[in-house]
């Protein structure tokens, strides 16, 4: 379903406020330039990206757009995993569905230089390799 369960710092709820924010209304560029109020349910996003589509108004996660970078099949243990990566100015997430869980790692370059793409990859993947081997 996509639904959230946990989310990382819990002190003060912090990691809830940059993974989730209800439904809210934002402005989406259409394909005639024209700027239309769409309802974004960051959830619905959330799912279609983990599935490998690319959400029709974007990736919105905690109230913010990221952008799908790249999609790419990776092999985590002896299990085939999609890796989706998105991006926003000096911010960015990696999600690695398993069979029955979505792992959603996030990055932050203007909190520390090793927030980076490249370690928020290797750090999903490797919960996602122990999400795995524990039957997830």
């Amino acid at each position: 379903s996509g639904e959230m369960y946990a989310a990382a710092p819990v002190a003060g709820e912090a990691g809830w406020g940059m993974v989730y924010k209800e439904d809210h209304e934002e402005d989406i560029m259409q394909d005639d330039m024209s700027e239309k109020k769409v309802t974004i349910n960051e959830q619905s996003c959330f799912l279609e990206a983990a599935k490998g589509t690319r959400p029709k108004n974007g990736l919105w996660l905690g109230g913010e757009k990221y952008t799908i970078t790249q999609t790419t099949d990776e092999t985590v243990g002896d299990t085939d995993v999609k890796v989706i990566m998105a991006n926003r100015p000096k911010k960015g997430v990696c999600i690695v569905p398993t069979t029955t869980q979505i792992v959603l790692a996030m990055f932050n370059e203007e909190a520390s230089a090793s927030q980076n793409a490249g370690n928020c990859k290797k750090t999903a993947l490797a919960f996602a390799e122990y999400l795995i081997g524990a039957g997830y």
